[in-house]
């Protein structure tokens, strides 16, 4: 249940990140590039780390591990959200989230190429039947694969690998401090990129930057994205994801599309129709199979 509540607070995400990304291209006047990306990350998940650290537990198992953990899943992360927002200004949110979900196929590649062997067939049914879901939310696939579908595709592998670190890391460090030093290192990494960001000749000036913050539109989404996309999702992630199998978990992530078709037409960005309750079904369907492939094998371990 909590896994099903941050697919849903994910769902939203990918709406959140368009509006803030296209109040910045309005109030810069060009597109949103690498340096409203960084300057974006960097305030989400600074004061994401800001308040998570008032929380004594989390302080409390900042060790090495746990920082060496933070630091490994911060840097994964930190290029998927790179890879991803770069990718999400050239598509619809909906079209991100599809394409985002591919991390279940790459988790499924992953699972055999580090383990040698065929993860059971409930969980590559359940796969495929979330990838096709996500991919069928709202009608078949009209893509084009430009940059920007390319982009987010290769975001959807470094999830993919995320999920699998998470998976191993969360089990040997505390699962609270973990959390807390991957929002460090996350907002670490984006400071040091954003003066490297700032070079390029369409950059805008870090005064520039700042002035975003006098536009609601966008500081309304960023403040949602920091407080519910990031210290609630990802801290339940960090919390939970290890009581299941890690591609039993990318497979119920992969419900993100559906409650970002539903939360993008409750705010005016499309209309769901026929195709939702298709994509949604199969989506649906594929965790149940995957949930009881878990059950049967469970219930074989027993003695």
């Amino acid at each position: 249940m909590a896994l099903l509540f941050v697919t849903i607070l994910w769902g939203c995400t990918f709406v959140w990140m368009k509006q803030a990304l296209d109040a910045a291209e309005r109030a810069l006047g060009r597109p949103a590039g690498l340096a409203v990306i960084a300057f974006y990350i960097a305030v989400r998940f600074s004061v994401a780390a800001g308040v998570l650290a008032l929380w004594p537990r989390a302080r409390a198992g900042l060790d090495r591990g746990a920082w060496r953990g933070g630091g490994i899943l911060g840097g994964i992360l930190f290029v998927g959200f790179v890879l991803q927002m770069r990718g999400l200004s050239g598509v619809t949110p909906s079209v991100s989230a599809f394409l985002t979900s591919l991390y279940v196929v790459f988790a499924a590649l992953l699972t055999f190429w580090m383990h040698r062997h065929r993860p059971h067939a409930p969980f590559l049914v359940g796969a495929l039947l979330a990838t096709l879901g996500a991919g069928f939310i709202e009608g078949p696939p009209n893509l084009t694969f430009g940059s920007a579908e390319w982009l987010t595709i290769a975001s959807a592998a470094i999830f993919a690998v995320h999920i699998l670190a998470t998976d191993r890391l969360t089990k040997v460090n505390p699962p609270l401090a973990v959390s807390l030093a991957m929002f460090v290192c996350m907002a670490a990494f984006a400071i040091l990129a954003l003066p490297v960001a700032l070079r390029h000749p369409q950059a805008p000036a870090f005064k520039e930057l700042l002035a975003l913050f006098d536009h609601a539109a966008f500081v309304i989404p960023l403040s949602f994205t920091t407080l519910f996309a990031t210290l609630v999702a990802l801290t339940l992630m960090n919390l939970y994801q290890r009581e299941l199998d890690p591609l039993r978990a990318a497979i119920l992530y992969a419900l993100e599309p559906i409650w970002t078709t539903l939360f993008a037409f409750v705010i005016g960005f499309g209309r769901p129709g026929f195709w939702l309750w298709v994509g949604g079904g199969a989506l649906v369907a594929g965790n149940l199979i995957a949930e009881w492939g878990a059950a049967r094998d469970e219930g074989s371990e027993r003695p």
